[in-house]
């Protein structure tokens, strides 16, 4: 008896194990494949910034002798990047730093409203537990907010930096505010 139960016990576990594996979630529509053009890759790295600025293939029926002539010039003597391609890359590396330092001080004011709510918690608290539970609340959103001040500071040295090179390159902030989109529609 006790090794048919033993046998029994074995085959159920083998079924339920095989059937776990085997059974697929009939809900969920399978995953389509998404192609990303280079237009598509343009617009994510002039939303997101990039570390390099894609390169543009000229149109063929764009095709202007005297522009194509005087940077090949140029590239002889000192390869330069496009002003229009720095200025995207400079737009990018700005946006970028923008976001961290407004999700920074976003954590930071997170952070505060939770002080707020912990030690007014504390000021509520009857019981003992109460009271040790808010204090350590408190310590912890003490100590977040401290670490998303410093998350602030760094992220508007970041950002001072990245301005200080812009201006030292020779961009200025009212020219990247235009944005490469502004002198496009412009030609």
């Amino acid at each position: 008896m006790r090794n048919t139960l033993s046998w029994a016990g074995l085959l159920i576990f083998l079924l339920a194990a095989d059937s776990a594996f085997a059974e697929t979630d009939p809900t969920k529509p399978a995953r389509t494949k998404r192609v990303f053009t280079n237009d598509d890759l343009s617009k994510f790295g002039e939303k997101y910034g990039s570390d390099a600025a894609p390169t543009q293939i000229p149109s063929p029926n764009n095709t202007n002798t005297t522009s194509t002539a005087k940077p090949s010039e140029k590239a002889a003597s000192e390869p330069k990047i496009p002003a229009s391609e720095q200025q995207a890359y400079w737009v990018g590396k700005l946006k970028q730093a923008e976001t961290t330092l407004q999700k920074a001080k976003a954590d930071q004011a997170k952070y505060a409203g939770a002080l707020e709510k912990f030690e007014q918690k504390r000021r509520d608290a009857q019981t003992d537990f109460q009271k040790n539970l808010s204090q350590n609340q408190v310590a912890d959103s003490l100590k977040n907010l401290a670490r998303a001040s410093e998350e602030v500071k760094q992220a508007e040295k970041k950002k001072a930096k990245l301005l200080a090179d812009m201006a030292q390159k020779g961009f200025k902030l009212e020219e990247l505010g235009k944005g490469p989109e502004a002198s496009g529609q412009q030609e």
